[in-house]
């Protein structure tokens, strides 16, 4: 897949979504199927989602660093995906995700290398659930 129809189908997805309010996406195009995208997305609940993906594309999507930062509408954080060297003890090393706990414990999991469309996914679920409780 051409990297410029993989950032459309990035693009395409946050247009889609009803929860997302705005965003603002910078491209930058390496080659025909390497590419760097950095985005901040504001959702209706005033949450928000930083995301950074290096990704190359010529025969399966391949991603060779990402970040995915959610946050309340005070800055706290709720969960991060990202693959930085730092907790070998986990098996999905380096690949794994911080969630906030109550009270504030920060908590580390093991985590599957993540796709753009399911942690926008996983946001979303977690908006319209807290949607429905009021």
């Amino acid at each position: 897949m051409l990297i410029e129809k993989y950032f459309t189908e990035i693009e395409t997805r946050i247009a889609d979504s009803i929860y997302v309010q705005k965003s603002k996406l910078i491209i930058d195009k390496r080659s025909s199927y390497i590419g760097f995208i950095d985005g901040e997305i504001d959702f209706i609940d005033g949450s928000k989602l930083y995301f950074i993906e290096f990704v190359e594309t010529k025969e399966v999507v391949n991603l060779y660093k990402y970040s995915y930062h959610y946050q309340n509408k005070k800055g706290e954080m709720i969960f991060r995906y990202d693959m930085a060297p730092h907790h070998k003890e986990l098996s999905s090393f380096p690949h794994h995700k911080h969630i906030m706990e109550e009270g504030g414990l920060l908590k580390t999991l093991e985590s599957r290398i993540p796709r753009f469309s399911d942690v926008l996914d996983e946001i979303e679920e977690m908006i319209s659930l807290s949607r429905n409780m009021k």
